[in-house]
């Protein structure tokens, strides 16, 4: 019997190779094409789950978690026979048809003009060129664009070698995100337009005929925009009823020489944050600042 690794070198598919995906999900899928090269990569040897475990040198979750992927990307197909599975590659080793594949994928036929509120998601979310292109033609509501941005950059996933890239997998598997992610998503959205609605309300200039106003002590738009972003990831940090009680239509009223004063509801809501949040909101606004910043709370609307 052949030995089930290849002697010398694993014959990978330059779309593979190059694929926009988790460096560790290219890596199983090189080894697995490893065991497939004594049946001319058509399929591997019929073995057990933990031999294909070893032989490819991941855990046994991971070994099912990924294949489990490779599957939704239509990478792979499994056979189950018994207790041993063979896995059989459905790529193509020549790369123009498998080009050809992933671009029937990506990119309907009619070529249809990209949409640019998509468009500016995408750019918004990191996604660079060609890609940026190919999925702003695709029938994808701009909110999942937010939504799964969210859910790559959440505190619990900051294991992914390549977030932008399990982003892009998500997009074009045309898997919707999460309620909880896509919740968040609207409420950063709508901070969002609520603030541009403000600064627009600013820079009008008021009739002759108003009274003049006293200059109001204006906190910069980048300071709320910060508050805005934090919020959107504390809202997935804690339950729904601890934001709302606690955070619900908190914002910045002072913010200068690296400090952010918030204001909250009530002064038991001070009390609370202070002494029992204040540690996972110093380390948010932080990540998001990407400097030490120091929030306080005062009680107010």
């Amino acid at each position: 019997m052949k030995s089930p690794l290849p002697p010398s070198y694993v014959n990978t598919p330059v779309a593979i190779a190059y694929s926009e995906v988790d460096d560790a999900l290219i890596v199983t899928m090189t080894r697995i094409l490893g065991l497939c090269w004594a049946y001319d990569y058509e399929r591997t040897p019929t073995l057990t789950p933990e031999q294909v475990a070893e032989l490819i040198s991941r855990p046994r979750s991971t070994l099912y978690r990924h294949l489990k992927q490779l599957r939704e990307m239509q990478w792979i197909r499994v056979e189950q026979t018994g207790r041993r599975i063979i896995i059989r590659p459905i790529v193509n080793r020549n790369v123009e048809p498998l080009e050809r594949e992933a671009k029937s994928i990506t990119e309907p036929t009619d070529d249809p003009a990209p949409n640019e509120a998509l468009l500016q998601a995408l750019v918004e979310a990191g996604v660079e060129n060609p890609k940026r292109s190919q999925l702003a033609r695709l029938d994808i509501d701009p909110l999942w664009v937010h939504a799964w941005r969210l859910w790559a950059r959440h505190p619990h996933r900051q294991g992914l070698t390549n977030p932008i890239g399990n982003m892009i997998l998500k997009l074009e598997s045309r898997e919707p995100p999460p309620g909880e992610f896509l919740r968040a998503a609207e409420e950063q959205l709508r901070r969002r337009e609520w603030m541009r609605e403000q600064e627009e309300n600013e820079s009008h200039d008021p009739d002759e005929d108003d009274p003049p106003e006293p200059e109001p002590d204006r906190v910069p738009a980048e300071a709320h925009r910060l508050w805005a972003r934090c919020l959107g990831e504390l809202q997935l940090q804690m339950t729904r009823a601890t934001f709302d009680a606690w955070l619900q239509g908190s914002r910045v009223v002072k913010a200068d020489d690296g400090c952010l004063t918030i204001a909250v509801r009530h002064a038991h809501a001070v009390d609370w944050l202070q002494n029992r949040l204040l540690p996972v909101i110093q380390r948010t606004v932080a990540r998001h600042a990407d400097d030490t910043v120091k929030v306080t709370f005062v009680a107010g609307t």
